[in-house]
């Protein structure tokens, strides 16, 4: 009978197979040899994880436990940001187009009427009508001034979103359903819970992308740590997954590029996925071409044969998004956020330069300040430090490299950036998009969170301490409480942001209950607006 036993762990089996010359038995000894798979040398990609039928667990899990928690307030986050992106998605649903005038969407702007013999006076105009549609015709009734979601291109009274197409476009699909049983062009309560629930959907799914591209790397309990301390621990509860600005689809498409980017050895076409997702990303988010070009650079350096197809993947996203800029500004460089940005920066900053943001200033301002230090509002993630310095002794690890340089790059450009403190927000709202790739930096670090106590007790703290912030963010941060206490300011945000004798996290759990009233009416408000979101009446 064949028996099978095991030396320094290498099976082994003895069969028999006949005698020898003297008659004696004679067993010849086989080593199974796992099969060589795989583009690459086995120390230059990452172990191939066993992925079980039970990994849907913790996949469900995570996105049961991500989704309640941004949904679980009944809120959403207001701003400019967000309507913008909303008010194009509806408008490419209800007008089919990427532009309004100032008769398209009146509520958007503000308006002056000048009667014969009177002083021009500011009106509001609560509802397009004829009588209001005549005066319009006639040069009495002029808009003024308009929000700054709204970016003047060349046409004359033509405007697009300030912040791109790429966002309003992923927002469609949600916009679509709701119109089947609301008239969402003027219903602002589910236009601004819409907005909030294409937000949330996003930013769980990409906790789960984290998850799926960590699973490449090591067991699904580290795993599921390294997406949980993304999706309860970072700014992206109460940033992107609290209403529809450009960093919930940003991020998405930025994770569902590094998910293909791990995993883009075992067929070339993932290499094409990954520069489609990526391409997607740059439509939402302009910045993030700075993480097209480090995996496209690492793709040159490690494996190129995977650079045709990730070229091939992103070009169309590029040609879009230049022949937009072209036909709307005149130059395929020229966006809309650059162009409304330099009259703000001049407000603000008393220059129109747009990348003033001082780099000794700014920099220990997003990762140190107690009003938008990542390390005061999210410290679990610095185990992502931790795992990027481990990434380079372990050849596993390094696909990990152009993520980690790219997270760098985005630090460093919102750092430059004139308003590098994100305006009214909640934490480092600026730096959330690089938030993905340092939770996936986590991943050379985390089995030893597991493994040893201290180490683990520690994260745990970490951990807890980072969702309890979030938490607290997300149910009672408003732009109205926190910025009272500083009105005597030019510039509120910026003047409390080194306080530490009236931390923002502080002061919203000492005010917690009222705080949270607070938020809650100031949304009432916002949903019980009577104006229409766009004018769909045809001209008499």
């Amino acid at each position: 009978m064949d028996r099978q036993v095991s030396v320094f762990s290498i099976p082994v089996r003895f069969v028999r197979c006949g005698r020898d010359g003297r008659g004696r038995p004679m067993a010849k000894r086989t080593r199974k040899r796992p099969r060589r798979t795989g583009h690459a040398a086995p120390a230059a990609r990452p172990r191939p994880a066993d992925r079980p039928r039970r990994d849907y667990i913790p996949l469900a899990l995570l996105f049961l436990i991500c989704f309640g928690a941004y949904v679980g307030n009944g809120d959403f986050l207001h701003g400019a940001d967000q309507e913008g992106n909303m008010l194009f998605s509806v408008n490419l649903l209800k007008r089919h187009s990427l532009s309004v005038t100032p008769r398209d969407a009146p509520a958007s702007f503000f308006w002056k009427l000048e009667e014969p013999g009177e002083e021009p006076r500011d009106v509001e105009v609560e509802k397009w009508s004829p009588g209001i549609d005549a005066l319009y015709r006639q040069g009495q009734l002029k808009p003024s001034i308009y929000q700054y979601y709204l970016a003047q291109t060349r046409y004359p009274e033509t405007f697009v979103n300030t912040f791109g197409i790429g966002t309003p476009l992923v927002g469609l699909p949600v916009y679509a359903v709701l119109d089947l049983f609301t008239d969402i062009e003027t219903d602002h309560w589910w236009w601004w819970y819409g907005g909030a629930l294409t937000a949330a959907l996003l930013t769980a799914a990409t906790a789960l992308l984290i998850f799926l591209t960590a699973r490449r790397f090591v067991a699904p309990l580290p795993a599921f740590l390294v997406a949980l301390s993304f999706g309860v621990g970072s700014c992206a509860w109460t940033v992107s997954s609290q209403g529809l600005w450009q960093h919930p689809a940003n991020t998405f498409f930025l994770a569902l590029g590094a998910f293909f980017l791990i995993v883009s050895p075992e067929r070339r076409r993932n290499a094409a996925y990954c520069g489609a997702a990526l391409g997607m990303a740059v439509l939402c988010r302009p910045p993030s071409a700075l993480v097209v070009v480090c995996v496209g650079v690492w793709l040159l350096w490690a494996d190129r044969r995977r650079l045709p197809a990730y070229v091939a993947g992103g070009l169309p996203f590029a040609a879009a998004l230049a022949a937009y800029n072209a036909w709307w500004f005149g130059s395929p460089f020229e966006f809309g956020q650059t162009v409304s940005s330099q009259a703000i920066a001049f407000r603000l900053a008393g220059t129109d330069d747009i990348w003033s943001g001082p780099l000794w200033e700014s920099l220990p301002g997003l990762l140190a300040s107690p009003q938008r230090g990542l390390a005061i509002y999210s410290p679990v993630l610095l185990f992502g430090f931790v795992g990027a310095a481990l990434t380079w002794k372990d050849p596993r690890y390094r696909p990990l490299i152009p993520l980690q340089v790219a997270a760098l790059c985005l630090i460093v450009v919102a750092a430059k950036w004139y308003d590098w403190w994100g305006g009214s927000a909640w934490g480092y709202r600026s730096i959330v998009d690089a938030v993905p790739f340092l939770a996936l930096s986590m991943v050379p670090a985390i089995e030893r969170v597991v493994a040893e106590r201290r180490v683990r007790v520690l994260f745990g703290v970490l951990l807890l301490w980072s969702a309890t912030v979030q938490f607290v963010g997300a149910w009672t941060f408003n732009h109205v409480g926190w910025l009272k206490q500083w009105e005597e300011h030019d510039n509120p945000d910026k003047a409390s942001l080194w306080r530490w004798t009236r931390p923002q996290i502080v002061w919203h759990i000492a005010n917690f209950g009222a705080q949270r009233t607070l938020k809650h009416r100031y949304m009432q408000e916002y949903v019980s607006d009577s104006k229409p979101i766009l004018n769909l009446s045809s001209p008499d």
